[in-house]
């Protein structure tokens, strides 16, 4: 291969180099991140000073500022934007951008692919999605991503398994807002009332209780009833009146509400059947929905007989 060409693949690749990657070289500090098997990532950062800058990344980027952002610019030839808290900047694929920033900021990052809007767009909408296109957007106001980041997707447990569910949720949320919103040609979400089929009802209750002591993700509950995981939260919904995450949790607590009168089995085996990551995490959701500790819950049934 000759120089040229070589030192033309190199250049290739640090265009397209990721947002994160971008980052985790600068100053910016991470304080916590999830990539879920469809590929999707999030993120929350810190930074405080410092600059960066974005030349084509491969993927798009939404960036919320959670705390902070007023001395942090975007420089521009047409005069610098600057932020603040609650504000949103989306950066298409292939965007390029100079930052800079002087005081302390908190933010918040989703990062995803062309492809997953395209899909998104023709599983929800169905209609061609290849000529989707998304808005480059700097320092706008959403109280929907607000809402969505800070009320659901920064209140999960990314470590938990469980929690991972809502978050995916959360993601099929934000790729909606996202087509609806902030796209060149936005699209109309056809209103559907109705729920899952009995057979469909049945195909999910029956996997759920047979892997409650396994991570699974909605992707897998989505695929047993042939819907994206978009249609399928909603037709979950429906049809039971709350969330696949929601669902699974209950499930676990009621398995765990049968195990804990075995007095052979230890909080931590007990937490480890019923698909809690530790002893402490059952102990919460436990205490959540029955009112007492899985311990205090034992001692009573004991008591009881």
């Amino acid at each position: 291969m000759s120089k040229s060409k070589s030192q033309q693949i190199q250049r290739q690749r640090i265009q397209r180099q990721r947002v994160y990657n971008v980052l985790q070289n600068n100053t910016a500090k991470l304080h916590n991140e999830l990539w879920l098997e469809n590929g999707m990532g999030s993120a929350v950062w810190s930074n405080s000073h410092g600059s960066a800058s974005y030349d084509k990344p491969g993927h798009h980027t939404l960036s919320f500022y959670l705390a902070g952002g007023e001395n942090t610019k975007r420089r521009s030839r047409t005069g610098d934007l600057y932020g603040g808290e609650d504000k949103l900047c989306l950066m298409p694929k292939d965007h390029r951008s100079d930052w800079s920033f002087s005081d302390p900021f908190r933010f918040f990052h989703f990062y995803f692919e062309q492809a997953h809007l395209q899909r998104f767009a023709e599983q929800v909408f169905d209609k061609e999605g290849r000529h989707i296109e998304l808005k480059e957007c700097t320092f706008v106001d959403d109280p929907f991503v607000s809402q969505l980041v800070r009320q659901t997707m920064l209140k999960l447990d990314w470590s938990q398994s469980t929690d991972r569910l809502m978050l995916s949720h959360a993601q099929q949320m934000m790729l909606l807002h996202m087509v609806r919103q902030y796209c060149h040609q936005p699209m109309k979400l056809a209103v559907s009332s109705g729920g899952l089929s009995p057979q469909n009802q049945r195909r999910v209750i029956e996997y759920v209780e047979a892997h409650l002591s396994q991570a699974f993700s909605l992707a897998e509950l989505a695929a047993l009833t042939q819907l994206s995981e978009f249609h399928f939260a909603r037709m979950f919904k429906t049809s039971f009146g709350t969330t696949p995450h929601q669902y699974v949790l209950f499930r676990r607590v009621e398995l765990a509400k049968i195990l804990l009168t075995q007095n052979s089995l230890s909080l931590v085996d007990v937490a480890s059947a019923c698909g809690f990551s530790s002893q402490q995490h059952l102990s919460q959701q436990f205490k959540l929905r029955v009112g007492a500790t899985p311990a205090v819950f034992r001692r009573e049934q004991v008591k009881g007989h």
